[in-house]
């Protein structure tokens, strides 16, 4: 199907990759590598693009991807250009850089036109998590048919707080200093978060899985956020924001929402889908963030909502 050069992944005991896996580095127009995994079956129902959020990697979605297989899906997932054990942007490979967020809806689409479109069947369904969600749904701005469904899981359409957050973003960079980290944004410089201070799940086991993974190959997370990711993230929302934006999006899209996120803002989140013409959303009452990553009494209603919706 390929020849590419073949890509490292991770395992660790008790959480192996599913059968069937292919990994290898694609390159980009700009012969940055980005690392794409897929999974493909004889026969099946059509093929899922499964993309993760910011500072997310691959193997943190095995469960999902076997979910999914077992579903007679194909599974196809990269991870973003300055992330996971893809390409950094620059030199310092701790810090999360994109100086914007077009760069990653061309990264997608090009995957899209050149290497799924060509290898697997459609339908062609898209899940993006957070950051992932929120670049699936700028670029079907641009192609409003690259896919025949979407599922968003809390995606990345602002943030509680920023109110007060985007303006400091909008002062902070005026003084350039793009590969710094954003004042303030906290980073972690490799220190792992205890489980009782975390805001991505309530699941103890899923996080500390995560975890485990990334023991076995730190440079696969990021430390933090640099200025120009800042900045990039604020014009990215801004313009998804504008009158008018959403009004030639009519890809029937399913929003996963949680109201106990603290990590982005879940009324943003309702204000969009309400304005697309072809979306629905579920609410979550008391999960956090990472809904694919929560508890099962969670999980179980996220699958029925996703079977119900794709199946």
């Amino acid at each position: 199907m390929i020849d590419y050069k073949t890509a490292t992944y991770l395992e660790i005991e008790n959480y192996k990759a599913p059968q069937g896996i292919n990994s290898f580095y694609i390159p980009m127009k700009d012969e940055k590598k980005l690392r794409l995994i897929y999974w493909k079956k004889e026969l099946s129902k059509g093929t899922i693009l499964l993309q993760q959020g910011h500072n997310e990697f691959i193997e943190k979605y095995y469960e999902t991807v076997q979910e999914f297989l077992d579903r007679n899906f194909n599974v196809v997932c990269f991870d973003w250009r300055g992330q996971g054990l893809s390409d950094k942007m620059i030199k310092n490979n701790n810090k999360q850089f994109i100086k914007d967020f077009k760069i990653h809806n061309k990264d997608l689409q090009y995957i899209i036109n050149k290497f799924i479109n060509t290898n697997f069947p459609k339908p062609l369904f898209g899940i993006g998590h957070s950051m992932g969600g929120c670049i699936l749904l700028s670029t079907l701005k641009e192609n409003p048919k690259l896919f025949d469904k979407v599922i968003l899981s809390a995606p990345m359409l602002g943030f509680r707080n920023e109110n007060f957050l985007l303006p400091f973003i909008a002062a902070i960079t005026l003084f350039g200093f793009n590969e710094k980290y954003l004042i303030g944004s906290k980073p972690n410089f490799g220190k792992e978060t205890p489980f009782e201070e975390n805001d991505l799940t309530s699941d103890e086991k899923r996080y500390k899985r995560t975890q485990e993974l990334v023991r076995k190959e730190p440079n696969i997370r990021l430390w933090g956020i640099t200025n120009a990711w800042a900045k990039a993230v604020r014009k990215q929302l801004l313009s998804m924001r504008s009158k008018g934006w959403s009004n030639s999006i009519d890809t029937e899209i399913l929003f996963i929402n949680s109201l106990n996120d603290k990590v982005v803002s879940p009324q943003h989140i309702i204000s969009m889908a309400n304005k697309l013409k072809n979306a629905r959303i579920v609410n979550f009452e008391s999960c956090e963030h990472e809904i694919f990553m929560e508890k099962d009494k969670f999980r179980k209603k996220l699958w029925k909502e996703i079977d119900s919706f794709l199946l």
